[in-house]
C-alpha cells in the first residue's frame, strides 16, 4: 500500500500484487512463506548455489584457467632462470634442499671403511671419495668415486659400495712397488709397468733394485725378468743404467761395470756367467767388461790400459755389436 496525500487528508490506495509485479517490485505472498520470483528472472533465489572454500576447482572452466595460470607461472620462472643463467643454480638449490632433508633424517655419510690399503694415505683416499657428513648416502655416485680412486697412483683397482643408512665401504687393490727409478737426480718408486707411485728415498726401499736413466722405469721389468734366470749375477747387481733408452749397463757390488748389447741380452749374460766360473771375472781387479760385441769380450782393468779377452773360437778383428750384426746378416741375404 502507498499513502497518497490529497487536500490535507491521507488516502491509502491498495494495489494488487499483480500491479506491483508489473513494476518490478517484490510483493509478499500470503502463502506458506515461500519467496516469490523476481519479474524477468527464471531462477528462484530461495535456492542459491552453494560455494565452499577449497572446492572452486570443481568448476571445470575455472579449474582449467587456474591450471593454465600455474603452468604459465612455472614456465615463466623457468624461462627467467634460463635467460639469466640461473638454471643450474635453481636445480642445485632444489637438489640440495632434498639432500639436506635426508641428511638431517640420518642418511648422511658418517662412516667410511677401507680394505686393502697399505701404501696409499688416508688423505688420498678421502680426497678421492669426496664424501662427508653432509653427503646424502643414497645420492652418492659410487661409479664416479671408483674412477677418482683409481686415479690415485697407488690404487690399481677399487670397489665402492653404499651401506645404508650412513656407511661407505671401499675395497682397493694397490700396485706393488717394483723398483726405484732415479731420473735427473730424483728418485721415485715405480711398479712393474713403470708407473710412478710416489717420490721415494733410496734408503726407504733398500730391498728394491735401482734403475737409472731415461726409460729405465718402464724397461726395468724386462731386464729383471731376464736376470731371474741368472741368480748368481742378479744378487750382486747394485744398479742398472739405461743408456740412450736402448741398452743397459750393470753395476756390481765390486764396482765392476758390465756393458750389455742392444739385444741378445740372455746370450751376453750367459757369456758373463761362463767367464766368472772359469776366470772369476767378477772378483778380479777389473773396472769394466764390454759385452756389446757378439764375438768378443773387452775387459778394462783398473788403472791399466784396456785389455781384450776374445771368446774362444772368435776372430780377433773388429766385430759389430749384436744388434748391428743381425742387421748386417739381413742385408746380405
Amino acid at each position: 500500500m502507498q499513502p497518497v496525500r490529497s487536500a490535507g487528508r491521507r488516502i491509502v490506495v491498495k494495489k494488487s500484487p499483480g500491479a506491483l509485479l508489473a513494476r518490478g517490485v517484490a510483493a509478499p505472498s500470503r502463502g506458506q512463506g515461500a519467496l516469490t520470483r523476481f519479474a524477468g528472472f527464471a531462477r528462484d533465489i530461495a535456492s542459491p548455489r552453494t560455494i565452499r572454500l577449497g572446492c572452486v576447482g570443481r568448476d571445470p572452466v575455472r579449474g582449467k584457467w587456474l591450471a593454465f595460470a600455474a603452468l604459465f607461472l612455472c614456465a615463466a620462472l623457468a624461462y627467467g632462470a634460463w635467460v639469466g643463467g640461473q638454471t643450474g643454480r635453481l636445480i642445485t638449490a632444489l637438489q640440495g634442499g632434498i639432500d639436506n632433508f635426508f641428511v638431517a633424517a640420518g642418511f648422511g655419510v658418517q662412516r667410511i671403511t677401507v680394505e686393502g690399503k697399505q701404501f696409499a694415505t688416508d688423505s688420498e683416499i678421502t680426497t678421492a671419495l669426496e664424501a662427508g657428513p653432509s653427503t646424502f648416502t643414497l645420492a652418492f655416485d659410487t661409479d664416479a668415486a671408483k674412477a677418482r680412486l683409481e686415479s690415485v697412483p697407488w690404487v690399481k683397482h677399487a670397489q665402492v659400495m653404499r651401506l645404508l643408512p650412513s656407511t661407505i665401504q671401499v675395497v682397493i687393490e694397490e700396485r706393488a712397488p717394483f723398483a726405484i727409478w732415479q731420473h735427473k737426480g730424483k728418485t721415485f718408486v715405480v711398479d712393474s709397468d713403470g708407473i710412478v707411485l710416489a717420490p721415494a728415498l733410496r734408503e726407504a726401499y733398500g730391498h728394491l733394485p735401482l734403475v737409472v736413466g731415461d726409460g729405465a722405469g718402464t724397461r726395468a721389468a724386462v731386464l729383471l725378468e731376464t736376470l731371474s734366470s741368472f741368480p748368481e749375477l742378479k744378487d750382486q747387481i747394485v744398479a742398472a743404467f739405461r743408456v740412450g733408452d736402448r741398452r743397459w749397463t750393470l753395476q756390481f757390488t765390486s764396482g765392476l761395470e758390465v756393458l750389455l748389447p742392444d739385444d741378445n741380452v740372455p746370450e751376453a749374460l750367459a757369456t758373463l756367467t761362463r767367464l766368472d766360473r772359469e776366470h772369476g771375472i767378477l772378483e778380479r781387479n777389473i773396472a769394466a767388461v764390454d759385452l756389446r760385441l757378439g764375438d768378443r769380450v773387452t775387459v778394462r782393468v783398473r788403472d791399466e790400459a784396456p785389455a781384450s779377452m776374445p771368446v774362444a773360437g772368435s776372430p780377433d778383428d773388429e766385430a759389430p755389436t749384436a744388434s748391428t750384426k743381425s742387421m748386417a746378416h739381413k742385408g746380405s741375404t
